[in-house]
């Protein structure tokens, strides 16, 4: 009974781990975007690197999982960047499946608890206003 209860659980573990690392792909091109809009708009200018950005805007991503190819096309043109997958789902050993599921599990949690607190917070101004 035991031996299938972990049998369930690395299965589960295996399935949940399929859209963790297209949530965290997608969230680290939306990471970039938003640092390189934002250097833009307080400096007046794109970040010349990859390395300026994780420097001065907090940038950190898994460097494992991802490899981020970031090129200058001019000092007034959007930069172009490429995210390119290391390791596929097909190819992820147990650990690494494990850790991007329980990662974006995580992630989805805070996410809930962020909606909640926002929610909670909306209906406290609200309810100020109709005293």
């Amino acid at each position: 009974m035991f031996a299938g209860v972990v049998i369930l659980f690395i299965g589960g573990t295996a399935s949940l781990s399929t859209g963790s690392t297209k949530r965290q792909r997608e969230s680290l091109e939306n990471a970039i975007n938003r640092d390189i809009v934002y250097c833009y708009a307080t400096t007046g200018k794109y970040p010349e690197s990859l390395d300026y950005i994780k420097d001065y805007y907090g940038l950190y991503y898994n460097d494992e999982l991802f490899y981020v190819d970031y090129q200058i096309r001019g000092s007034n043109l959007f930069p172009d960047v490429t995210i390119i997958d290391l390791v596929t789902e097909d190819n992820m050993t147990f650990s690494q499946r494990v850790t991007t599921s329980v990662t974006g599990w995580l992630k989805e949690v805070f996410e809930v608890k962020d909606a909640f607190r926002n929610e909670i917070i909306r209906r406290r101004r609200s309810s100020d206003i109709h005293l």
